[in-house]
């Protein structure tokens, strides 16, 4: 039969909405300064981000927003975007975050999925949404959450702030939601197991049952150098109101900034992604700087190299450095490591390993048979409970190919459990790239590439890079006669596609593509052929 592996949740997850428990946090926590920007040390209390989210809640209310509306979030990590996200949550509105480094290609596909009503914007990002607006086939508005909007008509947070009447915000009620497990709160983007990015659709309660994967007590400071629009970063950002934290917001890495910041704020949990883990283990910045501190240090989003965590614990002296697995698709975390595994002579050994986080089911499948295999048997790693997605938003066929009928979300991943009923993560069935922790679909690629009239086929995979875990890499046929380089061709998807998605691995000319008989991308002898050169 095989063995399934459980841990139970201690008590129900509470079917309360994720706008009534941040409108609770936000009034118990008063003066309690939630929120710091690293770059200016500007400051937001819990009070002040109620009243301006409740403000603002009103104001989206008169324009028409009703629960189940889409709005979107398109900036760079700030203080604005966390009063915008609140007001979203307040009125049963679905938040749909987006990376501000897409490039217009990419907005134009993700912003097809949700179809948002409003998208708040920075600097950086209203000028290619304000392009993008006359194409689309429904109604969408632009607020600049910064001061100043760069084009006409384009309101801004400040002016709708500043002109929207003061109201009781202790009193405030957000939009009831009867049945939170069913009721999406946001949609985030993923390229799930394969294919181009696609919306996960979590629920409240998909939220309500995330796990205190961070030891975080009243008074902590966290560093947010996650971003906001990724699910690791929203999980953080809940875990850290919940818990009364002082989240120092960075809006991108910059090492002096980064390390001035731990030092000067005396942060205690460092949530962080393997090459930022990387920097920490070589860096010769790093020895300049305080880091006794930082209680905890929290490695996510892609594996972690056992020599770099040993490396980062011997400098800094941190007591622990705890690595997460999970996926967007399965509220963010399904699994974390003890804090007492690293003591374990094996515990490091594969990346990922973990106990199931309170709420799994967990089981590993034969690849052919999909029969479910026993304790040290390697298969593909799949989940069941209360923090599975919705699904995809609005592609029912992709969430049948990732939940089955009998409710197991199959991740794409292929591990074992030991006999201690911890995981451990060794491959991919899965095609996506994991750039900086990234999720980067060859797909994607390989579809701005075959429309370059210069390319007859296109194939990308991912090549092993010690900096940033993998970096994509590019096969092309030409067409006859054509006089295209691989320059070229790198600069043609700078043009298209946002940076993590760039051919850091170069780009390769072959004579054929490697395909199976029905015509699919062999890409396991795509990176032979890297191995090759």
């Amino acid at each position: 039969m095989g063995k399934i592996y459980e841990r139970r949740l201690e008590q129900p997850t509470p079917n309360v909405s994720l706008g009534e428990v941040i409108l609770n946090k936000l009034r118990e926590n008063g003066d309690h300064i939630y929120a710091v920007y690293g770059p200016t040390g500007n400051e937001i209390t819990c009070r002040e981000l109620l009243e301006k989210s409740v403000k603002l809640a009103n104001f989206l209310q008169t324009y028409g927003i009703k629960i189940g509306d889409r709005i979107a979030i398109a900036t760079e990590n700030q203080l604005n975007w966390l009063i915008a996200g609140c007001a979203i949550s307040y009125l049963g509105a679905i938040l749909s975050p987006y990376n501000p480094l897409y490039k217009e290609y990419e907005f134009q596909h993700i912003l097809s999925i949700a179809k948002p009503r409003i998208v708040f914007v920075s600097e950086r990002t209203e000028s290619v949404l304000a392009r993008i607006l006359p194409q689309l086939s429904w109604k969408m508005e632009l607020i600049q959450l910064n001061d100043q909007s760069l084009t006409a008509n384009v309101r801004t947070l400040r002016d709708i702030l500043n002109n929207e009447p003061n109201v009781n915000y202790m009193e405030y009620k957000s939009v009831d939601i009867d049945d939170t497990s069913r009721h999406p709160w946001a949609i985030l983007c993923s390229s799930g197991t394969t294919g181009l990015p696609k919306g996960v659709t979590l629920s409240h309660k998909n939220l309500m049952s995330l796990p205190e994967y961070l030891d975080a007590r009243n008074g902590d400071r966290m560093l947010m150098l996650l971003p906001f629009y990724h699910g690791y970063g929203i999980g953080t950002m809940m875990i850290g109101l919940i818990s009364r934290c002082t989240m120092i917001i960075m809006p991108a890495f910059e090492p002096k900034l980064f390390l001035t910041l731990v030092q000067k704020h005396q942060v205690t949990h460092l949530p962080v992604v393997p090459p930022i883990l990387t920097f920490l283990a070589k860096h010769p910045l790093v020895d300049k700087y305080d880091f006794r501190s930082v209680r905890e240090l929290v490695c996510g989003a892609a594996p972690l190299a056992k020599d770099v965590t040993a490396a980062v614990k011997a400098r800094l002296n941190v007591k622990y450095i705890r690595n997460g697995y999970g996926m967007t698709e399965l509220s963010i975390v399904s699994g974390v490591s003890g804090r007492d595994d690293e003591n374990d002579d094996d515990s490091f050994e594969n990346p990922g390993v973990g106990l199931l986080v309170p709420g799994f089911l967990g089981k590993v499948v034969d690849l052919e048979t999909q029969e479910t295999l026993e304790a040290g048997q390697v298969g593909e790693i799949c989940y069941m409970g209360e923090q599975v997605m919705l699904g995809y938003w609005n592609n029912p066929e992709a969430t049948r190919q990732t939940i089955d009928q009998d409710g197991w979300l199959h991740t794409g991943d292929i591990g074992y459990f030991d006999n201690k009923d911890r995981l451990h993560v060794i491959d991919r069935v899965k095609e996506l790239i994991k750039y900086k922790g990234y999720q980067v679909a060859p797909s994607e690629i390989e579809t701005v590439l075959l429309s370059h009239q210069a390319v007859k086929d296109a194939a990308v995979t991912s090549k092993p890079d010690e900096r940033n875990g993998e970096v994509p890499v590019a096969f092309i046929v030409k067409q006859p006669d054509a006089t295209i380089t691989a320059q070229d061709l790198q600069e043609f998807i700078k043009q298209k596609l946002s940076p993590q998605k760039w051919l850091y691995g170069g780009v390769q000319f072959v004579d054929a593509i490697p395909k199976n008989p029905s015509g699919k991308i062999l890409r396991r002898e795509l990176r032979t052929m890297i191995s090759k050169l």
